[in-house]
């Protein structure tokens, strides 16, 4: 395939990655100036056998990811394809996998990693109540942008209820974080990634995955293994740790939390039981990775910050440290322009406008929705308005025919009738005819005879 220099209405910038079945761009639009990446997959990738499967599959990642709008949440824009490819268009995520993290073996802090955690709980929790399992939750799919913020990603094998595109008794997933409902191939529902999110909770707190081996080793330790605990593996776990990972990671699905909600608030207050390197350090929301107050700061890249704030300024964060409010952030940069946290109340600046202005492109995708699906609405009513009256229509054809049809069979009647009337006559005067022929035959066969008598009688 030649290179591609534009796809659609979008202007190829650069290849971002390669595999055996396509390649992922960024890319440019220019009716809405805003960059994107772009995932294709070559058509001349497949033999005819494997061809429909993998299209299917690729077109419900977008029709799966397609249906959520939410910030911790990869978006989807456009699905498309042409005679080379099929493509899916969506939002350009600068930062890393977190495998990457976990490949290079790097540590994070045991809050540090269970902030990661609860933002993938919270978009979890909004893609089940949106009827979609993703069903294959591990680090390769969970981004970590470069201010902290988690996005989850590739939908491809996810269930969307009400529908049948993945089927009972179809094995998918990546084996070291399936649940054990999906190494069987049952029914899996919202608790099979409230299982996988147990798993990448287990390797945030321990740097090791909880079962490992042939995919058929893990699959029996899944399924009979409890995994060791991991306090055992980490003293800095605690024991509160350990239950709220051994319900999530629970061989039954009805053992496990029933809900990201209620796996998230256990994970909060197992947290807040945590010891700390700061004795009382409050537990920060799930939607803020790092904290202001943590003497080492975990950047994604890797490096780490050390905080060391002065006692002049220090009160003034500690106040607004946990703040959602812009404002806050602003007073305190014109109450200590050159604060020890000047940079981060910059960051967290950034960041809140950042997240009100996803906030406001989901509303606005929220408001064309609503106006798309009216706009449905109507065209459907019509349709069905215009069906409605082309059935009335057909149906006042139909009676005018049944009437048309008695009208003419009477007519036909009336005209049979008038036939077999006359019919009848004339077989009436025919007959009556033949009666008088053979009345006249016999009168005159009697006076020949009485003629004959006579001139015997007279000779």
């Amino acid at each position: 395939m030649a290179e591609l220099t534009r796809l659609g209405k979008y202007e190829i910038w650069r290849e971002l990655g390669r595999g055996a079945m396509g390649v992922v761009y960024e890319a440019f639009d220019p009716l809405i100036q805003r960059t994107v990446a772009i995932k294709t997959i070559l058509k001349s990738s497949f033999d005819k056998s494997e061809a429909q499967e993998a299209f299917s599959r690729f077109r419900h990642e977008a029709q799966a990811a397609g249906r959520l709008a939410h910030p911790k949440i990869v978006s989807i824009y456009e699905y498309g394809e042409d005679e080379q490819v099929a493509f899916i268009v969506m939002e350009l995520i600068r930062g890393k996998e977190l495998k990457e993290y976990f490949d290079r073996e790097e540590r994070f802090g045991i809050k540090d990693g269970i902030r990661i955690v609860l933002q993938l709980l919270d978009a979890l929790d909004y893609s089940h109540s949106r009827g979609v399992v993703h069903r294959d939750i591990k680090p390769a799919n969970i981004l970590i942008t470069e201010d902290g913020q988690v996005k989850v990603a590739d939908f491809g094998i996810a269930k969307i209820e009400s529908t049948h595109l993945t089927q009972v008794g179809i094995v998918v997933g990546t084996p070291s974080y399936m649940s054990p409902e999906q190494f069987t191939g049952l029914a899996v529902d919202r608790r099979t990634d409230i299982y996988s999110a147990g798993v990448v909770l287990y390797q945030f707190l321990t740097g090791v995955r909880p079962f490992t081996g042939s995919v058929i080793s893990i699959m029996h330790k899944a399924s009979n293994q409890e995994a060791t605990p991991p306090s055992q593996l980490n003293p800095a776990a605690s024991k509160a740790l350990d239950e709220v990972v051994k319900k999530a990671m629970a061989k039954r699905p009805e053992n496990r939390y029933q809900t990201a909600a209620e796996f998230t608030e256990a994970l909060k207050r197992a947290a807040d039981a945590t010891p700390s390197e700061e004795p009382g350090k409050p537990m920060i929301a799930a939607d803020k990775m790092f904290a202001a107050t943590d003497s080492t700061i975990m950047l994604p890249g890797g490096t780490a910050l050390k905080a060391a704030p002065r006692q002049s300024d220090s009160e003034s964060w500690r106040n607004i440290s946990n703040s959602r409010n812009r404002a806050d952030y602003l007073r305190y940069l014109e109450e200590n322009p050159a604060g020890q946290f000047a940079e981060l109340a910059r960051s967290r600046i950034a960041a809140l406008e950042k997240a009100a202005a996803q906030a406001r492109e989901a509303e606005e995708r929220r408001k064309k929705d609503v106006e798309e699906k009216e706009r449905l609405a109507r065209k459907i009513g019509a349709i069905k308005s215009e069906a409605a009256e082309m059935r009335a229509q057909a149906e006042a054809r139909r009676k005018k025919d049944i009437e048309e049809q008695a009208r003419r069979a009477r007519e036909l009647a009336g005209v049979m009738a008038g036939k077999e009337k006359r019919l009848a006559d004339a077989l009436a005067e025919r007959e009556a005819e033949r009666e008088a022929q053979h009345k006249l035959e016999a009168e005159a066969k009697q006076k020949l005879e009485d003629r004959i008598k006579r001139k015997k009688e007279s000779e």
